[in-house]
């Protein structure tokens, strides 16, 4: 990545120094663009409510696993030693089963998460390439990748999402 961005300063600077043309050249915070974006706190909001959701599902599975345990423990001195073996078991398996169900609940947040942020990178992209007709803009970078110069178009590309 480092490699590629020298590369493309080096070009730059070579077909700037060749005077031959000007390039008109703009620059985007994406972050920011992400931080100020309704539609990013949106996302986060829906997310965060199916976190809580899973959550307390998760909470109440375990409160029962617990209680199972606990009420085994005082029973455990009058029943049969197999009885106990066989239920500490089943608790075992419960147990197990609700880590695995917890696993794969935040696998399919994460996965969420990243098809929310991919779309939204997208709409950003869009919108980047919108203005940058519109604006007659050659070039478009991230502002992580511009050392000197350019415009930012940072707050034409929020106003536009949150339109």
């Amino acid at each position: 990545m480092k490699k590629m961005v020298f590369l493309l300063a080096v070009l730059l600077l070579f077909v700037f120094s060749a005077g031959s043309f000007a390039l008109s050249v703009g620059y985007v915070d994406t972050e920011k663009v992400l931080a100020q974006y309704k539609g990013t706190a949106d996302a986060k909001e829906k997310m965060q409510k199916e976190l809580d959701k899973q959550q307390k599902s998760l909470e109440k599975e375990k409160d029962e696993i617990l209680k199972s345990k606990a009420d085994l423990d005082k029973k455990s001195s009058i029943l049969d030693k197999s009885k106990v073996a066989e239920q500490e078991k089943d608790i075992q398996d419960k147990a197990e089963k609700l880590q695995a169900k917890a696993l794969e609940m935040q696998q399919k947040l994460v996965s969420q998460e990243k098809e929310i942020m991919s779309n939204i990178v997208e709409e950003i992209r869009a919108i980047v390439q919108k203005i940058a007709k519109e604006k007659n803009y050659d070039l478009v970078f991230d502002k992580g990748v511009m050392l000197f110069g350019g415009e930012d178009i940072t707050y034409l590309v929020i106003k536009k999402m949150n339109e």
